[in-house]
């Protein structure tokens, strides 16, 4: 049964749409728009099938310009007297890969008239920066957006007409939050497989993806950014760690966690990570957002998969290792969205609580994620005990399938209470 409906979707998901939230939250939006995120995060794709525009120019790496409305390739000044125009006319100018045109172009923005609606579309993490530096020239001409990966619900929604069992519902689901994976579902006929597929496929593509958001003039910094990335798939979450694992690679000059603060800030703007809070201590832990990054980077410090060849089964055992902590992640991040609640986790001496959700820093709802499938009662037990000891108001369980854990002890949730 599981592969009639893993090939039923196999035979739609290429034509499939994700219809994602961002779409609406955009059309809202009346003034001139940057949106901005790392490469392969669909906002090319959104802006061109799902938002109404009259001009849409794409920039490509020589500056040469080509308009996606008739096909044309264009030369500077006819691109700047097309948009001119348009914009006088109150028309919707997309100008995608903007940066390309260079301070030029920005110096322009200052001049031509406020009117119409321009959408400018960049994937390199300096120039959304200088916009919205205070002494940019164009502050405040725009209202940033940043777009990150597709939301888990919106996901999880569109695959619920497939009619999956919830583990493979919640593990797809989160798969599909990477667009650049919905080309490589034809690839496997197991999720897992599938996983593995695209990951042995783009050991070069994933770590590029990160890089292609820096400019030239920011490359040298492009090693420490990845290490980050690489120390925190390597269970170094937490800002000292972190430090040190820089400072043991030669990466910063000295093991001090306030060098890297910049660093780790320019990443949560940018979407590669989220900070969350250690309930009671003055601590956060960072995480990666991106589910493959996530197993790249995992892989390849601790099996340096990047370096060598590797079977098909070995990359799904490494997958197997690492896809329980993936899926808590993103199901603590859904639950924070559901509850509009603050993400954090609860440490204590002989337990930790994966999800631990916050109203004003004090505690509402602490939830166990348990991705296997079979659980004895004292186990159950042990979970409600732990729970109970947080003193949050509200304790839940959530599990692949609700319907295979018989308990009266403890409330018990999986991923369709989340999407009803």
């Amino acid at each position: 049964m599981y592969d009639f409906y893993l090939n039923t979707i196999i035979s739609i998901i290429l034509t499939m749409i994700i219809e994602r939230r961002e779409i609406w939250e955009l059309k809202k939006i009346d003034k001139w728009i940057l949106i901005y995120g790392r490469r392969k995060t669909g906002k090319t794709f959104l802006v061109e099938n799902f938002l109404d525009y009259d001009e849409f120019f794409f920039v490509k790496r020589d500056r040469t310009i080509i308009s996606k409305v008739d096909g044309k390739q264009i030369i500077y000044e006819t691109f700047t007297s097309l948009l001119e125009r348009a914009l006088r006319e109150n028309k919707t100018v997309v100008v995608d890969e903007f940066h390309r045109l260079g301070d030029d172009f920005l110096d322009l923005l200052q001049y031509i008239p406020k009117r119409g609606k321009l959408i400018l579309i960049s994937s390199t993490l300096h120039t959304s920066k200088e916009l919205f530096k205070e002494r940019s020239p164009i502050l405040g001409f725009f209202a940033e957006f940043s777009l990150g990966l597709i939301s888990l619900e919106d996901t999880i929604r569109t695959l619920k007409k497939f009619k999956l069992g919830n583990k493979e519902l919640v593990e797809l689901g989160i798969l599909l939050r990477e667009p650049i994976a919905i080309e490589y579902i034809r690839s496997g006929r197991n999720i897992r497989k599938i996983i593995a597929t695209i990951v042995m496929s783009s050991v070069k593509t994933i770590p590029a993806l990160v890089g292609e958001i820096f400019t030239e003039e920011e490359r040298e910094l492009s090693a420490v950014y990845e290490g980050i990335l690489r120390a925190i798939a390597n269970k170094k979450q937490i800002s000292s760690e972190i430090s040190s694992y820089l400072f043991s690679r030669k990466l910063i000059k000295k093991d001090d966690p306030s060098l890297i603060q910049p660093y780790l800030g320019n990443l949560i703007n940018f979407g590669l990570i989220k900070r969350i809070r250690v309930y009671g201590k003055n601590k956060f832990i960072y995480l990666l957002i991106s589910p493959l990054a996530t197993i790249f980077y995992y892989a390849d410090e601790k099996y340096n998969i990047s370096e060598r060849r590797l079977s098909h089964r070995e990359m799904e055992r490494i997958i197997d290792e690492i896809i329980p902590k993936i899926v808590e992640d993103n199901i603590r991040g859904l639950l924070s969205e559901k509850f509009a609640l603050e993400e954090s986790i609860f440490e204590a001496k002989d337990f930790d609580i994966d999800v631990y959700l916050l109203r004003f820093k004090k505690p509402e709802i602490a939830v166990e994620i348990k991705w296997g499938e079979k659980f004895k009662k004292r186990e159950i037990r042990r979970i409600k005990n732990n729970l109970k000891r947080t003193n949050a108001k509200r304790v839940i369980l959530f599990v692949p399938d609700k319907e295979k854990i018989k308990s009266e002890d403890i409330e018990v949730i999986d991923i369709l209470d989340l999407i009803k």
